[in-house]
């Protein structure tokens, strides 16, 4: 709850604080030093199938069903009150971005993607088609992030929260956002019950 007189923010990172936005800002540059793009994909994929498994465990209703949750660390506000397939019709929609990025920050070409937080609002509507649509995408992501290898371009993108970024720092930044959705469809899931 916002103190009196003021006004929740708007935009990218709609109430999250901003000592989360910098840890993230921060754990994603480290991740992306340290790690290489293999034992990231890993992750990504982890996080992505456990996502899946527990959708696919749901009836048509329960995935439809949008559940408030108490807001956690990387959760936007806004974010609290959605479906299962609403999480997972949001992940298709930024890991699709983050991989024509990621392929147009390494082709150096230019590249003319662009996210903006609009275009990856969930479909109030997202049913269980959501399920094969992240199944096709995660292969996808994975045979672009096999193909790229290393991930070693200089070029970067800017990212509303975190400023530029590069192909490796967007790739942790997938994984890192796979899990925060991850565990809203287990907690989403839990209040189902």
């Amino acid at each position: 709850m916002m103190p009196r007189g003021r006004k929740e923010p708007a935009g990218a990172g709609a109430g999250i604080p901003a000592h989360e936005r910098l840890a993230a800002s921060i754990w994603v540059r480290f991740y992306a030093s340290f790690a290489s793009p293999g034992k990231i994909l890993e992750q990504f994929r982890s996080d992505a199938e456990r996502a899946l498994t527990l959708a696919r465990r749901l009836s048509e209703e329960a995935g439809t069903r949008p559940v408030c949750i108490r807001r956690f660390p990387g959760i936007e506000a806004e974010s609290r009150d959605w479906s299962v397939y609403m999480t997972l019709d949001h992940l298709v929609m930024i890991n699709t971005a983050i991989t024509a990025l990621i392929h147009a920050i390494c082709s150096a070409r230019g590249h003319g993607v662009e996210i903006r937080v609009e275009d990856v609002k969930p479909h109030p509507d997202a049913g269980p088609d959501r399920i094969p649509a992240l199944e096709a995408l995660v292969e996808r992501y994975a045979h672009q992030i096999d193909c790229l290898g290393l991930l070693q371009s200089c070029a970067r993108y800017p990212h509303p929260w975190f400023g530029p970024l590069t192909a490796r720092q967007w790739h942790a930044l997938a994984a890192l956002h796979n899990r925060i959705h991850r565990l809203q469809i287990e907690k989403i899931i839990d209040r189902l019950d």
